[in-house]
């Protein structure tokens, strides 16, 4: 024991002789009172640099600050001089103020900063020849990751800059520089911490951004990132670039998951690796030291690293002294040294070792050289390290003299069987002609891709063979196309599967649209098309014979007759004052001279009648006020019967158009016949976005209309319009139409196509086989494909319609059209010939009347002249010839003819 006692006591002493001869140095520092582990990190710094060598020993003297303030700054300096301090350290960039760098400045005490401060000019250094700031510049910060993304591995086209407000952009210079501020190129998004961090991603996502760059403290990056997730920023084609240096302290590896599959990439300063001693420290030890995990806490390390080593180096020299003297009474001249020592130390000789690699100061007290890992945060995987000399180098090219290259060589030589054949899922929804399930033959089962048929079965087959890729057809669910529901703030139907990275292409009767290219990306169109009316077409109307009097309502025609009446009484008694009527005077049977008016109701009535047909009379009047009634009524007839012929000739023509309706606007007109379109479909879509007024009001009326005028596909459409029976109408795509007009004859394009639209198909956003599946399409177009396609499934002659004699038909008229004309006619003939008969017993009885005969004999004498219709001369006394006669009464023709053969020999004679 007494040996013990006396290594102890031995110990003791030559402890007690050390601390006589150790040179104690105080160093300031100044914290915010919320870096408190940045003090923590100060103080092991200081611990483990004491151990180095005994002779020189530092003395931590730290003050807090709670609000920046650039009096309190003034203040804690002033008091850290006062007690003697050779350094201060810090405040971080927290604080606006310069103060702290100006008194070093005036005093010679060294000034170390550990973080990033704002640039300064050449006239601003004047005032900071003293500061030395161990952080990685940010001039060289913005170059290197301009580097990286402009690298092979990344080349980013085009993606949103997103930055917490607070945030320096100095380091992001070089990218700005790079492209322009446009949607082609660089996007800026601000958002605030605290805020609501779904705004920016929902703005991020409206933009159709999948490529974004994050620029964000690492105490909220794990918060805004997780609402993005909401918004589908998460999928395999995805990209983030996180340029936080602490990326890698703040728990983002959480989202490692299957569901998370954003291509993620941070950056961070490369720490320093110790060389191994053994091939293991502990295996039952499971320490790890995270005091210096964060770059803050490192480069505070390092700080107090470099200030050691120089104050170790300064410290020998004859001429050092502690300083000793209060704020702005004195300099310190073995400071400036001090700083040049600083600049002047290799990170090879520095003890202890860096935490980061390459800390080099330069004349102007900042840190140019670094080494930059770029790295996949979610695994911590290093994939690049940069650096301003080497610039962007893989990270598996200097493993090449690792332990392993020998291995990794090998391996080069080999094909590796892991990677498989492109395939891609196709997204796509049930609906003839485009994609449907094919019918399976008795003793028939399909599997596979084998169990679809369609045009858009056939066009993935075509291009399949043209790009040189497998894929997987997968009807979605709810068997929609795509559309956005802004109560939920979703997408639906294939544009969902898109999103949601389920699925890599969409094809179907898929309309282009400029709502879906915010989300997704389009192809090259494969078809052009319109939008047009399925309407029912209604059998053709009963033929009404009496379709001729339509043009005039009943009440016109009374008025029109009556008017007749009015007016020929009127000529009546006009002509009988006008005494130009009268005809000259004649003698009667009593030889008495009287004058004769023609203008009875017989003659008016004829008059008139002949007008108001447009056949004229030929007797007219000669007076003046005869005339000018004659005239007046010249022009009513005239507008009458002209007005008659052109109402006649459009119901001639209208009566031809199947329906009432003709075109979009004629539908809106209306409100007998409901029309809709299939809900959250692009022609919806069409309607409800257009600026076009008559598109607006269709699109309100289909709102308006109870029940509800939308369908959930076009087959519901379809049916519904045959069902209705000419109550409904169904917008749709006129491919669709026509491949169902073809194969229902009870169905009927109504109108001209309107509204251009495009068939594609969709892919996710900025994905990279867009391209080459373009050129597919084009090829062919080209090659005539599409177009033998288009009439496989479209124009195949299965219908059943006979067009051509309903079209032949519709442009004839039966005698059931024009019946009513002859029924006309043939009434008229009757009417004239009872009134001839009329007239005829009339004229019968004045003969018997005034030859005093009895009737039957005057009526079997006008009778017998009446047969004979090839006599046009009549006797006066027909009843006396017949007398003489025969029962034919050729007899009396006979002497009537000798009468006149003797009458006209004599004339001759004579």
């Amino acid at each position: 024991m007494s040996a013990i006692q006396f290594l102890v006591l031995a110990a003791i002493i030559l402890s007690s002789g050390a601390n006589e001869e150790t040179l104690v140095v105080k160093i300031g520092a100044i914290f915010f009172d919320t870096e408190m582990k940045l003090a923590e990190a100060f103080s092991v710094a200081v611990e483990e640099v004491n151990a180095v060598n005994p002779a020189l020993r530092l003395e931590a003297v730290k003050r807090y600050l709670t609000i920046d303030d650039s009096i309190v700054l003034q203040d804690l300096s002033c008091e850290l001089i006062g007690n003697g301090v050779a350094a201060i350290f810090g405040p971080s960039s927290k604080t606006n103020s310069d103060i702290v760098e100006v008194l070093c400045n005036m005093t010679g005490i060294p000034h170390l900063q550990f973080d990033w401060h704002p640039q300064q000019s050449g006239r601003e250094r004047i005032n900071s020849q003293l500061t030395v700031n161990v952080a990685p510049m940010e001039l060289y910060l913005s170059a290197a990751f301009l580097d990286i993304l402009a690298s092979k591995s990344f080349d980013w086209k085009s993606f949103t800059i997103a930055y917490e407000k607070s945030a320096h952009l100095n380091r992001l210079q070089h990218i700005l520089a790079w492209k322009q501020l446009h949607k082609t190129g660089i996007k800026m998004q601000e958002f605030e911490r605290g805020g609501d961090y779904r705004v920016l991603w929902k703005r991020i996502n409206n933009a159709r951004e999948k490529f974004v760059l994050l620029d964000c403290p690492s105490d909220i990056l794990v918060d805004v990132i997780n609402a993005s997730i909401g918004f589908n920023m998460t999928g395999p084609f995805n990209h983030l670039f996180l340029t936080n240096l602490d990326t890698h302290v703040s728990g983002i590896e959480r989202f490692y998951s299957r569901e998370f599959t954003v291509s993620v990439a941070a950056a961070r300063i490369r720490s320093y690796i110790p060389p191994p001693v053994h091939d293991e420290i502990d295996v039952f030890d499971n320490f790890v030291d995270t005091r210096f995990d964060s770059l803050g806490t490192q480069l505070v390390y390092d700080s107090v690293v470099l200030f050691y080593n120089a104050l170790l180096e300064i410290s020998q020299r004859s001429a050092f002294y502690i300083p000793q003297f209060s704020c702005g009474r004195g300099f310190w001249q073995p400071g400036p040294r001090l700083v040049e020592q600083m600049k002047m130390i290799s990170p090879k000789n520095a003890k202890p070792p860096y935490k980061t690699q390459r800390l080099q100061i330069n004349s102007d007290g900042q840190r140019e050289d670094f080494n930059l890992e770029v790295y996949n945060p979610l695994i911590d995987r290093v994939t690049h390290v940069w650096n301003k000399e080497f610039q962007l180098v893989d990270y598996e090219t200097l493993r090449e003299n690792s332990t392993q290259a020998v291995k990794q060589r090998r391996l080069k030589d080999k094909e590796d069987f892991s990677q498989k054949p492109v395939r891609y899922t196709v997204a796509t929804r049930v609906g003839e002609p485009y994609f449907s399930w094919r019918k399976e033959p008795e003793g028939v089962h399909y599997e596979g891709n084998e169990r679809f048929e369609g045009y858009a079965v056939d066009l993935i087959y075509k291009l399949a063979e043209e790009c040189k890729f497998d894929f997987n057809f997968e009807p979605v669910r709810d068997n929609k196309y795509g559309s956005y529901d802004a109560a939920k703030d979703e997408w639906d139907g294939i544009i969902r599967q898109l999103i949601d990275n389920n699925a890599q292409i969409g094809i179907c009767d898929l309309t282009i649209t400029q709502a879906r290219r915010t989300v997704v990306d389009f192809t090259v169109p494969f078809m052009q098309l319109g939008i047009s009316i399925l309407s029912y077409k209604e059998p053709p109307p009963k033929p009404n014979m009496y379709t001729f009097l339509n043009p005039y309502g009943v009440v016109v025609w009374l008025c029109v007759m009556i008017a007749m009446i009015i007016t020929a009484y009127a000529l009546i008694l006009t002509g009988r004052i006008d005494q130009y009527e009268w005809e000259q005077p004649v003698e009667n049977m009593d030889h008495e001279l009287e004058r004769e008016n023609i203008w009875n109701l017989h003659n008016t009535m004829w008059l008139v009648l002949g007008s108001i047909l447009n056949q004229g009379c030929d007797i007219l009047p000669r007076g003046l006020p005869m005339r000018l009634l004659t005239a007046f009524w010249w022009i009513f007839a005239l507008l009458i019967s002209q007005t008659y012929i052109a109402k006649l000739a459009s119901f001639i023509t209208s009566s031809k158009i199947a329906g009432e309706i003709g075109s979009l606007h004629g539908l809106v007109d209306q409100n007998k016949v409901q029309f809709g379109t299939v809900r959250g479909g692009a022609t919806s879509v069409y309607f409800s976005e257009s600026n076009d007024t008559e598109n607006r009001m269709a699109w309100n009326k289909m709102l308006s209309f109870k029940p509800d005028a939308f369908t959930k596909n076009n087959e519901e459409g379809v049916d519904r319009v045959k069902l209705s029976k000419g109550t409904y109408s169904f917008l749709m795509e006129t491919t669709n139409l026509q491949y169902y007009v073809q194969r229902n004859c009870e169905l009927t394009q109504t109108g001209a196509s309107f509204g251009e639209k495009h068939y594609g198909i969709a892919v996710p956003l900025n994905a990279n086989f867009r391209s080459n599946l373009s050129v597919g399409i084009l090829k062919l177009s080209e090659k005539g494909v599409l177009y033998n396609l288009r009439n496989k499934w479209f124009n195949n002659n299965q219908s059943t319609c006979n067009l051509a004699a309903s079209t032949t038909k519709a442009d004839q008229y039966d005698m059931d059209s024009v019946g009513g004309l002859f029924v006309v006619l043939i009434i008229g003939v009757m009417v004239a010939f009872v009134i001839g008969v009329a007239e005829f017993l009339w004229h019968v009885q004045r003969i018997a009347v005034k030859e005093r005969i009895p009737p039957m004999l005057a009526l079997k004498a006008e009778f017998n002249f009446l047969i004979r219709f090839w006599l046009t001369k009549k006797p006066l006394h027909t009843h006396r010839q017949s007398r003489d006669s025969t029962s034919t009464g050729y007899s009396s023709l006979e002497q009537i003819s000798s009468a006149k053969k003797k009458k006209k020999t004599k004339r001759i004679a004579d």
